[in-house]
């Protein structure tokens, strides 16, 4: 049996931004899916700045559209318009998005194998032997990004703090001037419904950030959704997607097995987005694990080091997501006040997080002071 330096299972971004790193580091890759790309996949496909700028290549060729504003509304009233007068993110669609980011993976030296199941992980102190319905794969290191439904976490020991969001999509069609970017919160309880302008069609769909709300979040709220924004009941391709969340509260430090993406519940509680964290975290696992298979710092230590700036700013973003879904007529002037506003838009065009955001452009002052901003903003709405 062949003894891989890395297997990584899930060629999403998350899996793609590792085996990235270490195939092009010289080091035989595994790379493992259950799907043949290009796959259908319930996203809305929308990179952030950061995000584009993680990526070790660039993603032109599927880029659908490049978006510089937002439009918000609450209970699909009361809109409003937040501009930035540079980027903010970039649309793709995720089937062309995860394709194109696996060949890159393939062409830097990675191997592809598509298995069904994964049925057992053990791990010993050199290796990891990974049981899956085609036979057995043994490596030095395991890498687990196989989303929310991660097979890998499930016999790794499934974490009391890992839970589950859901996202439920559809694509409508486009006739005559297509509408911009727009986040509708308040459509359902803990979430927001989504437009996302991809040329040809309109990604729309709707993300429910508790568990509670995930059974509400059905066809028949996506396709009334769909009639009250868009004015229309023509809409089709819906697929839903479990997302990770919960990731911030995992202190532990792995051996040999570890767990990027949605699997490691990176997703952001606050906006669901996902794809910026699943790059970094794979990113961040490949070089722990290049570092361990040279014999240097050992590979957990390195890898917990590496995620602790995208805890700390998922954990800043859970705390900012619970007060402003508890209290959305309270979150949602503080959203849309100019000041949190400015901030906020500044940070995304500058592809930041809030850590370092704050850091390095100063923005102490208006998140020291948002108690006073909210407190002006929270009387706008009363009156």
């Amino acid at each position: 049996m062949q003894t891989w330096d890395v297997i990584v299972v899930g060629a999403g971004p998350a899996g793609c931004g590792a085996a990235y790193d270490l195939a092009t580091s010289g080091r035989s890759v595994l790379l493992l899916d259950r799907c043949i790309f290009p796959r259908q996949k319930a996203c809305a496909g929308g990179l952030t700045i950061k995000a584009v700028r993680a990526l070790r290549y660039s993603i032109e060729p599927v880029v659908r559209e490049t978006i510089s504003s937002i439009r918000v509304s609450k209970h699909l009233v009361s809109p409003c318009v937040l501009e930035s007068p540079r980027p903010l993110c970039v649309m793709t669609v995720r089937e062309e998005l995860d394709a194109f980011c696996l060949n890159k993976t393939l062409e830097a030296g990675a191997k592809f194998r598509l298995i069904k199941s994964i049925r057992g992980v053990k791990e010993t102190t050199n290796d990891v032997i990974l049981t899956t319905d085609i036979g057995e794969f043994e490596a030095r290191f395991l890498v687990g990004a196989d989303g929310a439904n991660s097979q890998v976490r499930l016999f790794c020991g499934n974490p009391d703090w890992f839970r589950k969001a859901f996202a439920l999509e559809a694509q409508v069609r486009c006739s005559g001037e297509p509408p911009g970017l727009g986040l509708d919160f308040g459509v359902v309880r803990n979430g927001y419904g989504w437009v996302f302008p991809k040329g040809d069609h309109l990604n729309v769909g709707l993300c429910a950030e508790s568990p509670e709300e995930n059974q509400k979040v059905t066809r028949a709220t996506l396709s009334d959704y769909i009639r009250r924004r868009l004015n229309t009941e023509t809409f089709d391709r819906v697929v839903g997607q479990y997302l990770g969340i919960g990731g911030w509260l995992d202190n532990s430090v792995p051996r040999r097995v570890f767990l990027i993406g949605d699997a490691a519940g990176l997703v952001d509680p606050l906006t669901g987005e996902g794809i910026f964290n699943a790059i970094v975290s794979g990113q961040e696992a490949a070089k722990a694990i290049e570092s361990g298979l040279s014999g240097n710092q050992a590979a957990g230590e390195l890898f917990a080091a590496g995620l602790s700036e995208v805890r700390r700013d998922l954990a800043i973003a859970a705390r900012m997501s619970q007060r402003f879904y508890n209290n959305l007529d309270w979150g949602y002037a503080a959203l849309t006040f100019p000041v949190v506003r400015r901030a906020a838009l500044k940070t995304y065009a500058n592809g930041l997080n809030f850590v370092r955001a704050l850091k390095r452009y100063g923005f102490v002052r208006p998140y020291l002071s948002l108690r006073t901003y909210v407190a002006a903003a929270g009387d706008r709405a009363g009156r």
